[in-house]
């Protein structure tokens, strides 16, 4: 899972108009979040720090929102000091869909009753296996650069497809009729199936998700207009294989350095 720091301020909610001036001026709460995305079982650390500029801050509550159930009470703590600084740990629940967005909502009270709240939200994805990242950074370059111009999804590594067995090159770039531009396609030597997709996370996506959507895809012997951050499903006529995020794609001057970057997810 990618983490991230992620800091949620009442200060900035203050100005963008969420709370009144008098309540952010009397009571400060900052929320430091450590993850985005967590699967189900997983947990996310909150950091909590807050304080007012009277007698002493009484009670600090934490909920959670979604649409299906509501509001769901999660931690309430009383305190009787002028300044807080603690943690939360947020385990995420069972869903029953791919993810949802969850919403956790922070509230600190003073003895005056000056009220401050942060909101902050949590992406769940099913335990049932947000697929991990196969291999990242790859490199697979023009048939006219004198690289690496295929690529083989058994040992996740880059070949030259004039060296290979046919069986062994599941993508590589065709030769473009004119080698000063990098052709846009790519094709299988294996048998290999391609389904380039919209609206797809990859980021995100599931086991379960990348086989449903491989079932439905219109699925091709080749795949064109290639750009960076197309999605690109691989895989058999019966199965999925796995998912491509195009990363780069560098037409330089020249044919040495033409090439593709790109990022692999496999299902096995």
């Amino acid at each position: 899972m990618k983490r991230f720091p992620v800091l949620l301020s009442a200060i900035f909610m203050a100005l963008t108009g969420c709370m009144s001036e008098k309540d952010a001026s009397d009571v400060v709460l900052l929320v430091s979040q450590s993850d985005g995305t967590a699967a189900e079982g997983e947990t996310v650390r909150f950091g909590i720090e807050t304080w007012t500029i009277h007698d002493r801050l009484v009670s600090l509550d934490i909920s959670s929102y979604d649409r299906k159930t509501g509001i769901t009470e999660l931690d309430s703590r009383p305190l009787d000091t002028e300044r807080y600084t603690g943690e939360y740990i947020y385990r995420a629940p069972a869903i029953e869909s791919e993810q949802e967005v969850l919403e956790l909502i922070f509230s600190v009270t003073d003895n005056l009753g000056n009220t401050q709240k942060v909101s902050a939200f949590v992406t769940v994805v099913k335990e049932d296996g947000m697929l991990e990242e196969s291999a990242t950074s790859v490199l697979m370059y023009s048939p006219d650069s004198g690289k690496p111009d295929g690529f083989s999804i058994s040992t996740l590594q880059s070949l030259y497809v004039i060296a290979a067995q046919d069986t062994e090159v599941d993508i590589y770039v065709p030769q473009n009729p004119d080698s000063d531009v990098l052709g846009k396609i790519w094709r299988s030597k294996s048998g290999l199936r391609f389904a380039k997709m919209t609206g797809v996370d990859y980021s995100t996506i599931s086991a379960s998700g990348l086989t449903a959507l491989y079932a439905n895809a219109s699925k091709n012997d080749m795949v064109t207009d290639i750009s960076t951050g197309d999605v690109i499903l691989i895989g058999t006529d019966a199965s999925a294989e796995g998912i491509i995020l195009v990363t780069g794609v560098f037409d330089e001057a020249g044919t040495a350095e033409d090439r593709y970057m790109f990022n692999i997810k496999m299902l096995h």
